[in-house]
């Protein structure tokens, strides 16, 4: 399902001395299936952007449009509690969403406040843990005795139980080796095509280019620039101005094209790349 955005302000603490704008006239529309990055730097608001889309925080003003729910700063909680099961948010630090005494209770927490009966959720954990590499083993232990890659995998899984339509990553890879970050990233790709829309916080920019279609820039809490992958890794210069470091291959290319070779920056798969290069020797 498509996302929208229009004119939506967010405000902490308005009208008191702590008043802090975080994100300023946003209009964005994010496309149904689409697998969609969020860059930018700490504070430039992309944290408070995810958070609104499965209504955690409300606009100070402005609105956002999911499929047939609006958002908007008048909101009651019960209206947006179809949300919750529609965009499933798995936050940057994933202590913060675990608190059951077990990790089986953890995860049929939500299936069960949708009305799914004891024994299907027990089997739909069973099911999202192992998507997420962990096995029944795991299903007694406490979530708070886990090591951090563990605790976001555990995290993951609880929100894969929900089976949302949006799927929305705070720096998912964080504490995973690169083994484990390589197959959680493919692991929101399958899910991805199966038609659900995907959005990742993520400051790894190689990851960015192999995984996803589109890029949200975001600077100050505006949306500066909206673009696919391709086209925002052309922008070389404009990303240095952001000190957002480039993807490996990118550099690479660009140190290439210095010595002579004219190679297209966008390119991301290596075996075309060295076809580029051999054509160009």
């Amino acid at each position: 399902m498509s996302i929208t955005f229009k004119e939506v302000e967010h405000i902490y603490s308005e009208n008191t001395p702590f008043s802090y704008h975080a994100l300023k006239g946003v209009n964005l529309n994010i496309k149904t299936g689409s697998m969609t990055a969020l860059i930018g730097h700490t504070g430039s608001g992309k944290s408070t952007l995810i958070q609104h889309i499965n209504a955690l925080l409300l606009p100070t003003s402005g609105e956002i449009q999911i499929e047939d729910i609006m958002i908007t700063a008048t909101n009651k909680p019960e209206t947006l509690k179809p949300l919750r099961k529609k965009a499933g948010l798995v936050f940057q630090f994933p202590e913060y969403q675990l608190f059951e005494e077990t990790i089986l209770k953890d995860i049929i927490f939500g299936p069960k406040n949708f009305g799914i009966s004891e024994d299907d959720a027990r089997n739909i954990a069973k099911e999202t843990l192992n998507l997420v590499g962990l096995n029944e083993s795991y299903l007694e232990k406490s979530p708070f005795d886990l090591s951090g890659g563990q605790k976001r995998r555990v995290a993951i899984a609880g929100i894969l139980a929900m089976n949302p339509d949006i799927l929305i990553l705070d720096e998912p890879t964080a504490g995973l080796d690169p083994q484990g970050a390589k197959e959680m990233l493919n692991l929101f790709k399958r899910i991805n095509k199966t038609g659900k829309t995907v959005i990742i916080v993520s400051h790894d920019m190689n990851q960015v280019l192999e995984y996803c279609d589109d890029v949200i820039v975001m600077r100050n809490g505006r949306v500066e620039r909206h673009e696919t992958v391709d086209q925002i890794f052309k922008e070389t210069e404009y990303l240095s101005s952001l000190s957002i470091d480039l993807p490996t291959i990118t550099s690479f290319i660009l140190q290439l094209n210095e010595q002579g070779f004219d190679i297209d920056s966008s390119i991301k798969n290596v075996n075309q790349l060295i076809k580029e290069i051999g054509g160009q020797l």
